[in-house]
């Protein structure tokens, strides 16, 4: 009898070690589980910050391509109209290139517009390096700023230049022409004030407009956190896949189904 409650009392005590072991892995897992899910939470977080600049540069973008295009379309109107016999040689020339650049100009800013509001998310959102790749997009839209908004201010002076030219291209008296010539200089001068002014007080300067950015310096380690999914895909031995991608008795059927059952119900 002493034998018998000594052996009951070793299997009790080996099944209690065993039930502590697999407790403490359980839970090692679940410690794991929720760390992993801080940090994630964490790179989500930094995600919705840069993604109010993704888009404050893409609406930047679509303003810039919708007002090239309304422009555009204005100066490809004074490119059908021919321009009238005996016009001087000179004035016909400034007339026909300043018209000509702000064409041109307007078609670049449209395109370089499209596709960067088109390509810029696309990388930011299904780029293959993560949150590393959404601060790529952000960043290539910030230093292309710069470029297509000077570009649209020269479309810009060269669709004034051109508009005063064709205030002496078709015949008028040389009063209306002057009048005309005086209005369009009082605007360009309001338009200049207001101009400096929006970009001292907005921008702070005017060929710089730099300021800080979403990016987090403190979670610069955790932007190589590779997509699970494709991981384990690629790491994963083919048969493995096989074994873990086998349907579950009574996944699809509550009768539970075996292998035979479950061939002859996907056949059916």
């Amino acid at each position: 009898l002493k034998i018998r409650l000594k052996l009951v009392h070793e299997r009790l005590g080996q099944r209690h070690a065993a039930c502590g072991a697999g407790a403490r892995v359980h839970g090692a897992a679940m410690l794991q589980l929720y760390k992993n899910s801080v940090i994630t939470e964490a790179a989500a977080s930094q995600a919705d910050v840069r993604q109010r600049e993704l888009d404050f540069y893409t609406n930047n973008y679509w303003i810039w391509g919708g007002t090239s295009t309304v422009m555009a379309g204005f100066v490809f109107a004074q490119l059908t109209n021919p321009v009238p016999e005996g016009t001087n040689f000179y004035l016909e020339t400034s007339y026909l290139v300043c018209t000509a650049i702000c064409l041109g100009l307007n078609l670049a800013c449209i395109t370089w517009t499209v596709l960067l509001c088109t390509w810029a998310p696309g990388l930011a959102l299904r780029g293959p390096h993560g949150m590393k790749s959404f601060h790529d997009a952000v960043e290539f839209l910030k230093g292309e700023q710069q470029s297509i908004y000077m570009t649209f201010i020269g479309s810009v002076v060269a669709f004034f230049l051109s508009s005063c030219c064709i205030v002496w291209v078709y015949p008028s008296r040389d009063e209306v022409n002057s009048a005309c010539m005086a209005v369009l200089a009082v605007f360009l001068i309001i338009i200049m004030y207001l101009q400096i002014r929006l970009e001292f007080h907005i921008g702070g300067s005017i060929f710089s407009h730099e300021g800080p950015d979403g990016r987090i310096a403190g979670l610069e380690r955790f932007e190589d956190i590779a997509d699970l999914d494709q991981h384990m895909s690629t790491v994963m031995p083919p048969e493995h896949l096989a074994q873990t991608t086998y349907p579950h008795p009574g996944l699809y059927s509550t009768t539970g189904a075996t292998r035979g059952g479950f061939d002859s119900s996907m056949r059916r």
